[in-house]
C-alpha cells in the first residue's frame, strides 16, 4: 500500500510541473502546436482588467500547421458588413510561452502574446503595451 501512495504521490508531482502555462492545463496528450492550430473566435477581451468586449464585433483568428495564420474583425455598419483584415506567419519564442505574429518578411514580430493558457477548446494570450502600460488579454474558443 505504502508504495502505491509513493507511486502516485510522485506521479501527482510530475505532472503538476508540467504545467507551462500560469492558467493550465497540467497535462495534455496533444502538443502543444496541436491545441494552437485552430479555428478560433474571441469570446472576452479585456484591457488592463476591464472589460472591453463589443459584442457588435465579431473576431476571428484562423492559426494553421504551415506556420501561417490570418485573423479578420468584422462588423455590421448600417447594414453593410464592414471589416479588417490581417494576415502572415506565427512561431513560438521562449520556451513556447510566447507566440509571435509577423504580418511581413521582416525578423521583427508585430504582436507578441504571452500564452497564459493553452487548451484545445480555449486560448488565452495576454499582449502588454509597453508604450502606454495597458495589458489586452484575449480569450477565443474554436469556431
Amino acid at each position: 500500500m505504502r508504495i502505491v501512495l509513493a507511486a502516485l504521490f510522485i506521479s501527482t508531482l510530475l505532472f503538476s510541473s508540467c504545467n507551462k502555462y500560469s492558467e493550465g492545463p497540467n497535462y495534455s496528450m496533444l502538443t502543444r502546436k496541436a491545441r494552437l492550430c485552430n479555428d478560433w473566435e474571441l469570446k472576452a477581451y479585456s484591457v488592463s482588467g476591464n472589460n472591453a468586449f463589443d459584442v457588435d464585433y465579431t473576431t476571428k483568428l484562423s492559426i494553421d500547421k504551415d506556420g501561417t495564420y490570418s485573423m479578420s474583425k468584422t462588423f455590421n455598419a448600417l447594414g453593410q458588413i464592414q471589416g479588417e483584415y490581417s494576415n502572415g506567419r506565427w512561431e513560438f519564442a521562449e520556451k513556447d510561452e510566447t507566440l509571435y505574429f509577423f504580418e511581413d518578411t521582416t525578423s521583427k514580430p508585430t504582436h507578441e502574446y504571452s500564452i497564459k493558457e493553452l487548451r484545445n477548446k480555449e486560448l488565452v494570450i495576454v499582449e502588454d503595451i509597453f508604450q502606454t502600460g495597458e495589458s489586452h488579454r484575449y480569450t477565443y474558443q474554436p469556431q
